[in-house]
């Protein structure tokens, strides 16, 4: 909803200088009695604001701790027994969340929503936080590596498949350690990561 409504672009992006987090916005329509996804979780936190209707959200605590994309991530390790286990013994939290009502729902935590009344729908929007990790500090600080030339030499096959391999490795870890050492230049690498941080639209974790 970001592209193409100006307000909630202006939200998006003031959430992104104030915070460093990218994030983007989406709407969900329920029509009455019915629901979308059934129980997962997601790999972001999520601020969930009620515009209309009621949307009752069942969750349940977390069974992955602090997934990111490519890792935890519901789609990715779900057991169904998970989905029979939660219907058997009920929800750790409901939340009839009503008009004008907002619900912080912290990544990781297992949620099914669905619109209770029988006459009328449901619209709410998700504002989706794509928290910053260290792991993506760690990328950051890697792709900062590639102005050195050390590190974008070519490693031969047996470098990387043969019996160089182990080698390879230990020059490689020198080079890092090397790259950052406690005389590396951190207000510049904090600067590059500032930027980043406030401007990054899309990342990997």
């Amino acid at each position: 909803m970001q592209r193409v409504v100006p307000e909630l672009h202006a939200i998006s992006r003031e959430i992104q200088v104030e915070t460093g987090y990218s994030n983007y916005v989406h709407a969900f329509l329920t029509p009455a009695s019915s629901q979308g996804l059934r129980h997962h979780w997601d790999q972001q936190t999520a601020i969930i604001t009620q515009m209309s209707g009621i949307k009752r959200w069942q969750l349940w605590k977390p069974v992955v701790e602090s997934p990111i994309r490519h890792f935890g991530e519901s789609t990715r390790v779900w057991d169904e027994r998970w989905r029979k286990r939660w219907m058997a013994m009920g929800p750790d939290l409901e939340i009839d969340l009503m008009p004008g009502q907002s619900l912080i729902l912290p990544r990781g935590w297992v949620h099914n929503p669905f619109t209770p009344d029988a006459t009328e729908g449901s619209c709410h929007l998700t504002f989706a936080i794509r928290e910053r990790t260290p792991y993506w500090m760690a990328e950051k600080l890697l792709e900062s590596l590639l102005e050195r030339p050390e590190f974008r030499r070519v490693l031969l096959p047996d470098a990387v498949i043969g019996g160089g391999l182990a080698g390879s490795l230990h020059e490689v870890r020198g080079l890092l350690a090397e790259a950052f050492n406690s005389k590396a230049d951190v207000e510049k690498l904090a600067s590059m990561i500032r930027d980043a941080a406030r401007s990054e639209l899309e990342y990997s974790t």
